[in-house]
């Protein structure tokens, strides 16, 4: 569960903290702004994160504010900065399959010895880099929150930013860790940023161009009709894919759907984020205090 830092408070609370399963809905809700084309080319405005919010509050009954899921945010854009700097260490290839940064076995041990924090970086998936690629894009090649006009994806201009956010990543200033990580690598020449460039590029439209393959193949697919008390028959797989519910909560839902096949077929033929609103709406009505 991560803490937010100062000036991220929900009313009464204290710090703002977000678990595992609240950054995951946060970054596949605002992942899907970007994939429909909702969001403008100068980069989130106040309603896409005060929309985010309420979905945020109804899914997990909390009183989240747009300007605490922009801070959030602004804590996964440090991330991604950090990984495309250690994807330019001389060393390092990058698995586009898996979004692993890998190192040899030699230079890894090398390298951590002096930049222990890196470690959750190498060598093993990259936590929601799917999402991060698809929002923020090549936004995040130099500066602190660095943009341009031709940069297609990442935040509005002039938000604040959080300080104290317990996520490991750097906010774009230059660090002791970082200076020592110049010395110990060599600087990465023109040729191979711009070849990781491309590759940010190319892995922000492998992700969408699979969901939208993904899509298309479900509506070219041809649909025998269904019988009237007839539930899809991937009903439950579509409520386990849903992030954010216990066992419990997907259980109740599925067998309330099964009893009402007309409810069932209406709920699977919604889009993802109306999906989630049913579901949350159930949830609430059912369970008190979840």
């Amino acid at each position: 569960m991560d803490a937010e830092g100062k000036g991220d408070h929900s009313e009464l609370t204290g710090p703002c903290t977000w678990t595992g399963a609240m950054s995951s809905f946060v970054l596949s809700h605002l992942a899907g702004i970007v994939a429909n084309g909702n969001k403008t080319s100068s980069g989130f405005k106040k309603v896409h994160f005060n929309q985010c919010a309420c979905a945020v509050n109804d899914m997990f009954n909390t009183s989240r504010t747009g300007d605490q899921i922009k801070n959030h945010l602004n804590a996964w854009q440090r991330r991604y900065q950090k990984i495309n700097r250690l994807r330019n260490l001389s060393a390092a290839n990058f698995d586009e399959e898996n979004f692993i940064i890998t190192l040899d076995a030699e230079h890894y041990s090398d390298y951590i010895k002096d930049h222990k924090n890196d470690a959750d970086f190498l060598n093993k998936p990259l936590e929601h880099f799917g999402e991060m690629a698809t929002i923020f894009g090549n936004s995040m090649a130099t500066g602190k929150y660095a943009k341009g006009s031709s940069d297609p994806l990442g935040m509005e201009q002039g938000g604040d930013t959080e300080e104290g956010e317990d996520v490991r990543a750097n906010d774009g200033l230059s660090t002791a860790d970082d200076n020592r990580a110049s010395s110990s690598a060599s600087r990465p020449k023109k040729a191979k940023t711009v070849d990781n460039e491309e590759d940010s590029l190319i892995c922000v439209l492998k992700y969408v161009g699979d969901k939208l393959s993904v899509a298309i193949e479900k509506i070219a697919a041809p649909t025998p009709p269904a019988a009237e008390n007839d539930v899809p028959a991937d009903l439950f797989e579509t409520l386990t894919s849903v992030p954010g519910f216990e066992d419990t909560h997907i259980s109740a839902y599925y067998a309330y759907l099964v009893a009402n096949p007309h409810i069932a077929r209406a709920f699977y033929k919604l889009p993802f984020n109306y999906k989630l609103n049913w579901f949350a709406m159930y949830v609430s009505d059912k369970f008190h205090g979840c």
